[in-house]
């Protein structure tokens, strides 16, 4: 090769490379979840739900500190909690200590009629167990007219266990949406799994 074709390929061969950077990018970075995250929840088999709040700290490390606050009209075995966890690109794990006090409410509604004779005839309408977080150990007894009665008794256990939380980063940090599921027996296997989604405030 001569000095004159060496010449004229290097600055081609310069700007064939300057040509194939220039198309580069690099992938948008996880935003940080330090803020506060406020959404529902709904366990698995639909027995539960409500709402929830996450105020979350992360630091330069990916690790993330807070709190999570449960509220729901109805019966609710999840616990308010301090929760610490670590990101991982855009999925970031979390963990509550959900040890104490579980209610257990078993409601027994019966229907009782009187035929002309004067006889009466009980029969269990039905029978609702739920378990949750709060609640008043005890029986409360309804009447809810027509015959029909129902029979609230609620019993406390101490339980120990761990919410663990999974969530996916979304919309630059906007959003967060993941599932979540207890250990130990601060839910049953029937209560204790589901989704939530969250969105940032």
């Amino acid at each position: 090769m001569n000095k004159l074709t060496a010449a004229l390929l290097i600055p081609a061969f310069a700007t064939a490379l300057v040509g194939c950077s220039s198309g580069s990018s690099e992938a948008p970075a996880p935003a940080s979840v330090t803020s506060r995250y406020e959404g529902t929840f709904q366990n698995t088999p639909g027995t539960q739900n409500g709402n929830m709040t996450l105020n979350l700290s992360e630091d330069s490390a990916g690790t993330v500190t807070g709190n999570v606050i449960f509220t729901s009209s109805g019966a609710n075995c999840l616990r308010n909690a301090s929760v610490t966890g670590t990101t991982t690109g855009f999925n970031f794990s979390l963990s509550a200590d959900q040890s104490g006090e579980l209610f257990t409410t078993t409601t027994t509604t019966v229907v009782t009629t009187v035929d002309s004779s004067g006889t009466e005839t009980s029969v269990t309408e039905s029978i609702v167990t739920t378990e949750s977080s709060a609640g008043v150990v005890g029986t409360v007894r309804t009447d809810l007219g027509g015959g029909r009665v129902s029979t609230a008794v609620t019993t406390s256990t101490a339980a120990t266990g761990t919410l663990e939380m999974q969530f996916a980063i979304g919309n630059s940090g906007a959003t967060l949406s993941g599932t979540y599921v207890t250990t130990g027996d601060v839910c049953s296997n029937q209560t204790g799994s589901g989704d939530m989604t969250l969105n940032r405030i």
